[in-house]
């Protein structure tokens, strides 16, 4: 191919939509879709093959195309079998369906064979030419005109005190999506590090009789769950600090369903984010992320009537507290607990131990060799508050000059510091599109785009879509 070459290092949601936006945009570039696990348009969430595990968004809002809103439906309309229970769909389905989008673009007569799935795990890029060289795996590279990081959710920290003698034990799983079928199958007592969502699939997953589950969290809360029916907007406007948001939504919320009132103050959350100063952003993700994360990431009404079932057998125990440590003891995990309101710390054994705390968004933590690589070499900066990566407001990433790359951007939760809501397919599907624009604006304008960006890696930012 004669035309420029966008790498996109990541294929589960976030990259795959950014590659079938590029090739939609534009019918000279070439993408090359970079995957480590070999397994490309899926991500680790649409993987799973267990029928309970449903998506906690409904079907009528999970096209991938913002611009054909009943893609997702039509499609299904077409298959042989598929389930769904109060209008949501396994995860397996949709990743049938993502599977499906990916089948399509590597038609010859679609995109002129201008797509290429590479296997390997990028470990390093360095600068070459106009453009970027990107090492996979210590053995092989290639090179690209732009790159897009969309590695998507990195893994959970490990919790406070954990014994290194409980690492690559099967008694303590790091990453429950990777790990689940390599639970003891012996082990009945089970601690789930955390309270979210994750914790809920994996206990799903692993429910049988006679198996017992403690979620632990420093809150206890619970998920919520979607209402039957979808609640029409109360169409009110939010405005200031989080703490005035917080107050508007409680009032608005006496006088309709509560689940509208969170909708909407969602659709708000890109520009009351970007409105905020630094010092508000901390404080929400201090004092209210928590509740907030409790009432916008909701279960299915059939999972959670699963869990209802779960809470009443008491085969699931939910527990405010915190970790202290986490210690291999006698062929069980030991772990402190400091529960909420009682000074004492009391110890506690388990079976077996799994880190269901939700991915990090600390990347001087992670262990991702490309990112690791990308902060050593100062092409890259964390950003304030442990939200990912650094970027300006088109995605384009900051580097430890401050100056924003022409040709290196980002998206996904590595964005969560542009965005805040950058987790979920109505608002990846989004970014996509104007990571993509941004990409083709770039090639086709590479003056004006060359570093010519100075912001400061704290500064409020918006992202303007056109």
């Amino acid at each position: 191919m004669s035309g420029p070459v966008v790498a996109v290092i990541g294929a589960g949601f976030s990259g795959l939509l950014t590659t079938l936006n590029l090739l939609r945009m534009s019918p000279d570039v070439a993408v090359q879709l970079i995957e480590r696990r070999g397994v490309f348009g899926l991500g680790p969430a649409y993987a799973t093959g267990n029928p309970k595990h449903l998506l906690n968004v409904r079907l009528s809002n999970m096209s991938a195309f913002p611009d054909k809103p009943h893609h997702l439906a039509d499609w299904m309309a077409e298959q042989p079998a598929w389930f769904a229970r109060d209008d949501f769909i396994t995860r397996g389905d949709y990743g049938r369906y993502l599977a499906h989008l990916l089948d399509e673009a590597l038609r010859p007569d679609r995109d002129g064979g201008r797509l290429s799935l590479i296997r390997g795990e990028a470990s390093a890029i360095r600068p070459h030419g106009d453009g970027w060289k990107i090492m996979l795996d210590r053995r092989s590279s290639t090179v690209a005109d732009v790159v897009v990081l969309a590695q998507g959710n990195l893994s959970p920290a490990a919790p406070s005190g954990l014994d290194p003698a409980l690492t690559g034990s099967s008694r303590y799983l790091g990453d429950p999506w990777r790990a689940l079928d390599a639970l003891p199958p012996a082990a009945n007592d089970i601690l789930l590090i955390g309270a979210s969502l994750t914790m809920v699939d994996a206990a799903i997953a692993l429910r049988r009789p006679g198996r017992r589950f403690t979620a632990v969290s420093r809150h206890g809360l619970l998920p919520r769950s979607h209402g039957s029916t979808i609640m029409p907007s109360q169409k009110r406007t939010y405005v200031g600090g989080p703490s005035e948001i917080f107050r508007q939504a409680r009032l608005a919320a006496r006088e309709g369903d509560w689940r509208a009132v969170i909708d909407d103050v969602r659709h708000s959350a890109r520009s009351l984010w970007s409105s905020w100063s630094l010092p508000e952003r901390s404080r929400f993700l201090r004092h209210l992320r928590a509740l907030w994360d409790n009432h916008r990431h909701r279960l299915a009404p059939g999972v959670a009537r699963e869990v209802t079932a779960m809470l009443a057998s008491e085969e699931l125990e939910i527990t405010a507290a915190r970790i202290t440590a986490l210690c291999a003891r006698d062929d069980e995990v030991e772990a402190i607990l400091q529960y909420r309101g009682d000074p004492q710390p009391r110890a506690r054994r388990f079976d077996a131990a799994i880190n269901c705390s939700g991915p990090t968004g600390d990347v001087a933590q992670s262990t991702d060799p490309l990112l690791k690589d990308l902060l050593k070499q100062g092409l890259a900066v964390p950003a304030a508050l442990g939200l990912g990566l650094a970027a300006d407001p088109r995605g384009r990433l900051i580097d430890g000059r401050m100056l924003a790359h022409s040709h290196l951007f980002a998206i996904g939760p590595l964005t969560r510091s542009l965005f805040w809501e950058a987790t979920a397919v109505p608002d990846l599907r989004e970014h996509a599109v104007a990571i993509a624009r941004s990409v083709i604006e770039t090639l086709q304008q590479p003056d004006e785009y060359r570093p010519a960006f100075q912001a400061n890696a704290t500064k409020p930012v918006t992202v303007e879509y056109r």
